[in-house]
């Protein structure tokens, strides 16, 4: 029987049954990185708060890790022995290092003296099927202090979820700090450099990747607000030569500013296109890049310039070593001129369905509607709905998508690379209007109660678990992240 372990690891034998106190110290077997080391204090941290004290030893101790990047493991893999008297971790890098310590801290209790780790004796060897495990976590429609942000790398490392997106700009604030264009960054709301980097460290040492996120051209309040004369003022990024360097140039610094993440999202939802029909700079622009804007019609002229705006901030990002992301906001006449080097996120079903986009070379991942969104206080599914969906599943909720009110489901690909648990701030100015950080916090509680399901359905994405068996598993678990994050 598998203990009370979330996500469920892929084998897990008993030997024996029998729970032993071990000596709470650790040895990195050299040779060990820099990031190896710091998964282990980032663990022992995380212990201290459950009242276990770890020491990281030089000489001979009772756990021992070996990073070995030649010892077959698959994605994220790792192994832990426990036998009587010793605990052997092994995994090919710090990232599968962190999976494993998650384990650990799961299966641990606290000796009664105070001293030490209680463990079954047992062996596992666990590794993820999807690549993407996301929660993401919308900072521009209201405040979330700096602290908050911290614990939903916390939140990730826990339960093995391997992207923290962040939506950092949206129409109520601009929320990231900018040396090329600094009044971008909304007063008292955008965080600093400083706390940036802090960030990106804190989740590096934790095997949890930073995706932050710049929307365009749509959702730019605060492009208007700011730079008007660059960037106009009439509800969508306007495209000249000089407002498409500028956002590149944003991305090119977003990068800087963000040199671990392996993914930036350029945004690319809910733009209201036609905006550009009425811009005669835009149209000037249109006819430089050959566009036909006499003959054409203006739904083709937009998603010409579309597809040119998104090509080069993907580009921006591509160039620099980065895979860049977008929200599905494409039609399918322009799946021939989107690169497929650009990942998307299905989410409505409506501006493309899920199989135009497979159909059309893209690998995408599964942000469905329904049940993945939260919009605290009172726009959620269930735990149980989230446990039953998987990322080939989709209940759109738009009422222009072909499957409106019914599940689709696609056949297994690989070109579907994980799903997203995502929160939106929308309601909870209106509804914690004296108190913002409360809305913070209640909305931690709503990603809390979803995201072991999250992470069990992409950990796993073929061992499905009954709910009322895992959820027995969730309330222990949630009981001790509660400690680890309050």
């Amino acid at each position: 029987m598998i203990p009370d372990i979330v996500p469920q690891p892929k084998q897990f034998v008993l030997n024996g049954g029998q729970t032993r106190v071990y000596p709470a110290e650790v040895r990195l077997v050299p040779p060990c990185t820099r990031d190896a080391a710091a998964a282990v204090r980032a663990f022992a941290g995380y212990a201290l708060k459950l009242g276990i004290k770890v020491k990281t030893v030089r000489r001979d101790a009772a756990i021992s890790i070996v990073i070995d990047p030649n010892g077959r493991f698959r994605r994220e893999g790792y192994r832990i022995d426990i036998g009587k008297r010793k605990v052997a971790i092994a995994a090919a890098d710090s990232t599968g290092l962190n999976r494993a310590l998650a384990t650990l801290l799961q299966l641990a209790g606290t000796a009664e003296s105070g001293k030490g780790i209680v463990l079954p004796e047992c062996r596992i060897r666990d590794w993820a099927d999807s690549e993407y495990r996301g929660m993401m976590v919308d900072l521009a429609r209201y405040w979330h202090p700096f602290k908050y942000v911290l614990s939903y790398v916390d939140m990730c490392w826990y339960y093995k979820v391997s992207v923290l997106h962040l939506h950092f700009t949206d129409d109520q604030s601009y929320t990231l700090p900018s040396r090329l264009y600094p009044k971008l960054a909304t007063p008292g709301r955008s965080y600093t450099f400083e706390e940036l980097a802090e960030l990106e460290q804190y989740a590096c040492d934790r095997g949890v990747q930073i995706m932050p996120e710049i929307d365009v051209p749509g959702h730019n309040t605060g492009f208007a607000l700011a730079y008007p004369e660059l960037f106009g003022k009439n509800g969508i990024i306007c495209q000249h030569k000089d407002s498409v360097d500028a956002v590149a140039a944003l991305f090119g610094e977003l990068c800087e500013t963000f040199p671990r993440s392996k993914r930036i999202h350029i945004g690319g939802d809910e733009a209201n296109l036609k905006k550009w029909l009425e811009c005669p700079e835009c149209m000037a622009y249109a006819k430089a890049l050959g566009i036909d804007t006499e003959s054409e019609a203006p739904d083709a002229v937009c998603d010409k310039l579309y597809v040119n705006f998104i090509v080069r901030m993907a580009d921006a990002v591509r160039t620099r070593g980065r895979t860049p992301i977008v929200w599905e906001g494409f039609p399918k006449a322009a799946n021939r001129s989107v690169p497929k080097y650009i990942v998307v996120m299905s989410w409505e079903n409506f501006y493309q369905v899920t199989p135009d986009l497979l159909a059309g070379g893209f690998r995408i991942i599964n942000c469905s509607w329904n049940p993945m969104y939260i919009v605290a206080p009172d726009v959620k599914w269930t735990p149980a709905e989230v446990c039953d969906w998987s990322i080939y599943k989709w209940r759109p909720v738009h009422p222009g998508s072909p499957y409106i009110g019914r599940l689709f489901e696609c056949a297994p690909d690989k070109a579907v690379l994980g799903g997203q648990l995502l929160a939106w701030g929308d309601r909870v100015p209106a509804a914690y209007a004296d108190n913002t950080e409360e809305g913070a916090r209640v909305e931690r509680v709503l990603l809390a109660e979803r995201l072991p399901y999250l992470a069990q359905n992409t950990w796993n994405i073929v061992a499905g678990v009954e709910y009322n068996k895992l959820a027995e598993s969730v309330k222990t678990r949630a009981a001790e992240l509660d400690i680890i994050i309050n």
